[in-house]
C-alpha cells in the first residue's frame, strides 16, 4: 500500500510538471530534443551505430575476406554478403555473430525485427562522446521526442541507455526486456535508465530522466519502430560533473 501510494504521488508531479512545460512541439519527425527551461530545448546530435559481438573489440568485415580460416566465419561472412544484397538485417546480425564483425545498421534497409535480432550484441558508436554535453544541476533531465504519433505507451517504445565508453568508442549491448523491468537491478547494471513518459502536443512525448538515475556519463535514446527503415537514429548527449 505504502509502496503504491508513493508511486501515486511520483506519478502526479510528473504530470504536474509536464503541464508546466509550454516549448513548442519539434518542428520534424523523429527530432529528438532536451528542454533547457520549461519554454525552450536544444535539439539533441543523431548518430548511427554498427552491431559487434559483444566483446571490447570489433573488426571490420574488410578484415575478414580472404583471411577466414574456419567454417564457421566462412559461413558467417557469406551470410552476410547475402543477407545485405536481400536487405535483411535479420540476417546480417546472424550472420556478424558467427564473426564477431561489426556492421554498419544504417546501410541494411527494409530490415524487420532488426534490434530483437541484436539482443546479445553490443551496438557501437564511434568517439568517445557526444558533441552534446550538459552540465548536471542535480534536477531531472526532460527530453521531447516528436514522433509520427503518440498514441502508444513511450515506455514501449523508446529505450535510454548509458553507453561503456572510451576514448575511441560507445557501446551498449542490447537486451530484450519488458518495459516493467525498467529500473531493475539488472536492467540498470546493463546500462538502460528508467524514465518516465507522457504524451505531448499532437505527436510527442515528454520523457523524463528523475535525478536519482542520473550520473556523468555518455547517454543514447533509441526509438526501436524504426527498424525497419533504412537507419536507425539515436539521439545522443553527455552528462558532465
Amino acid at each position: 500500500m505504502k509502496k503504491s501510494f508513493f508511486f501515486s504521488l511520483a506519478l502526479i508531479a510528473s504530470m504536474t510538471a509536464s503541464a508546466q512545460v509550454t516549448v513548442a512541439e519539434p518542428e520534424f519527425i523523429n527530432s529528438y530534443c532536451i528542454l533547457t527551461s520549461d519554454s525552450t530545448l536544444a535539439v539533441l546530435p543523431k548518430e548511427n551505430g554498427t552491431t559487434g559481438r559483444h566483446q571490447n573489440k570489433t573488426k571490420k568485415i574488410t578484415s575478414f575476406i580472404g583471411k577466414v580460416s574456419d567454417v564457421a566465419s566462412t559461413a558467417g561472412i557469406l551470410g552476410i554478403h547475402a543477407s545485405a544484397r536481400a536487405g535483411s538485417l535479420k540476417g546480417v546480425l546472424k550472420g556478424a555473430k558467427a564473426t564477431g564483425t561489426a556492421i554498419d545498421v544504417g546501410r541494411a534497409a527494409d530490415a524487420v525485427n532488426g534490434l530483437a535480432g541484436a539482443e546479445g550484441m553490443d551496438v557501437i558508436f564511434s568517439g568517445g562522446s557526444s558533441s552534446y554535453s550538459l552540465a548536471s544541476d542535480g534536477g531531472d533531465i526532460r527530453l521531447l521526442i516528436r514522433g509520427e504519433k503518440n498514441d502508444t505507451d513511450p515506455l514501449d517504445t523508446y529505450r535510454i541507455v548509458r553507453f561503456s565508453a572510451s576514448k575511441k568508442e560507445r557501446r551498449i549491448q542490447w537486451m530484450e526486456f519488458s518495459p516493467n523491468l525498467l529500473g531493475s537491478a539488472e536492467v540498470k547494471k546493463g546500462g538502460y535508465v528508467y524514465f518516465s513518459g507522457h504524451k505531448y502536443g499532437e505527436q510527442s512525448y515528454l520523457l523524463t530522466i528523475p535525478a536519482s538515475e542520473i550520473v556523468p556519463g555518455e547517454y543514447g535514446i533509441f526509438y526501436m519502430s524504426i527498424i525497419s527503415a533504412t537507419a536507425i537514429p539515436v539521439g545522443t548527449f553527455s552528462i558532465k560533473e
